[in-house]
């Protein structure tokens, strides 16, 4: 259940640092474009009205800024389906959805990887080779980081279509966002950013100060195995670190 502070508030923000040093240079430069989707107080329309919406961080610092539930939420829920995304590279705004780089057709892990995804990159498939990452285009964006997540980001299967439906808001084989544990009504919204992410772009220092944190944040490929089985880990994610042993017990 969520924390309550003494005055009955729900805890303020702890918003994931914003890009800083070379991912902030690259900005600037737009060698590395922004997020397709960066909305801002003077004219935000919540993208999942009655589900969630952005608190905003100071002015001029959006990335300051985070999601809070407009609704309780038990464990378990689906709070929605994850889709109308865009194609991505590796950033700091991005979420893996696939082996990057792709599983080597040669490896065990390869042959046995889950059904929940599947890998057909080959070289020179340009058009055709599948998303490794993608860009959120949502207030899903503003999900931040902790180390005690309460939802996750279940990308195994597939992404839903524009326009489907599922009756029992489950979401079966399809991208989702679920809670981890109950929600409360205005509790700010956080994942685990190593469940989809293997070596990230920009690392951090965690700032979530809970039991569970784990300092440093830059990906499932820096943290061990048994750590790792004590949360929610995406199968893409899990197929890498099958090939990570693989390949140490063969040097």
């Amino acid at each position: 259940m969520t924390a309550v502070l003494s005055n009955g508030a729900l805890p303020t923000p702890v918003a994931t640092p914003p890009p800083t040093g070379t991912a902030k240079s690259l900005l600037k430069t737009r060698k590395q474009p922004a997020p397709p989707y960066l909305p801002n107080r003077h004219d935000y329309r919540p993208t999942h009205r009655d589900l969630f919406q952005i608190e905003f961080g100071p002015e001029g610092e959006e990335f300051g800024s985070c999601l809070r539930a407009e609704k309780a939420y038990k464990q378990g829920d689906v709070l929605c389906a994850i889709r109308g995304t865009l194609p991505g590279t590796k950033a700091y705004s991005s979420v893996q959805v696939l082996p990057d780089p792709p599983l080597p057709s040669s490896s065990r892990a390869a042959e046995s990887r889950p059904a929940s995804f599947t890998d057909a990159a080959t070289p020179g498939a340009d058009s055709t080779a599948p998303r490794r990452h993608i860009e959120l285009n949502s207030d899903l964006l503003y999900v931040n980081h902790s180390c005690d997540p309460n939802v996750v980001f279940d990308v195994n299967g597939r992404e839903a279509e524009e326009g489907e439906e599922d009756a029992s808001g489950q979401w079966a084989g399809r991208w989702k966002v679920r809670a981890e544990k109950d929600i409360a009504k205005g509790e700010i919204l956080t994942f685990a950013y190593f469940s989809t992410e293997w070596d990230m772009d920009q690392p951090f220092h965690c700032l979530c100060k809970t039991a569970r944190c784990l300092g440093t944040i830059q990906g499932a490929k820096h943290i061990d195995q048994g750590v790792l089985d004590g949360y929610f880990i995406n199968d893409h994610i899990l197929a890498m670190k099958n090939l990570e042993r693989e390949q140490a017990q063969q040097e």
